[in-house]
């Protein structure tokens, strides 16, 4: 004979039903577990150039090699800045960049899609005064080269809007 506690016998579907009460609560805890929680922002992959635009400046003619990309804002809340890794078509990084997508000082908001940009460098017009058009020439290619052969990027964080 037994000692200790007397026991109600349970049924195979009283077992089985009492296990069925648990798995929507575990499908809740790995929904919401930090693994699985991804900023709406974060690790996209998406398109992007480095544009060469050519403007005045009080010095002579500036060469801008600016970094663009349409990005999609899938926060609740405004932004301004997007944080990037920049790559080739194979994915090889080249950099990391903070782009602006502010147009007129207006965040980008929440829902909308707009362009980012930054410039990545800029050859003033002093600097290209200083050279000559060969020279000034050879530079500005060398750059757009390496530049040119960033083609994607890697959203990895964004700045909210304090407005």
């Amino acid at each position: 004979m037994r000692c200790g506690r007397k026991t109600a016998a349970t049924t195979p579907g009283q077992r089985a039903a009492g296990r069925w009460v648990l798995v929507p609560v575990l499908a809740m805890i790995w929904l919401v577990s930090p693994g699985f929680a991804v900023p709406a922002a974060a690790a996209d992959m998406l398109p992007c150039e480095v544009m060469v635009k050519f403007e005045d400046d009080e010095d002579g003619v500036a060469t801008i090699y600016r970094l663009r990309l349409q990005f999609q804002n899938r926060t609740g809340r405004d932004i301004t800045h997007v944080s990037t890794l920049t790559a080739t078509a194979s994915g090889k990084p080249v950099g990391n960049s903070h782009v602006d997508c502010r147009v007129e000082a207006r965040p980008l908001k929440a829902g909308d899609t707009g362009e980012c940009r930054t410039d990545l460098q800029v050859i003033t017009g002093r600097m290209a005064a200083t050279l000559n058009f060969q020279d000034w020439l050879g530079m500005i290619r060398d750059q757009q080269n390496k530049l040119a052969t960033i083609k994607q990027c890697e959203v990895v964080g964004v700045r909210y809007s304090t407005d």
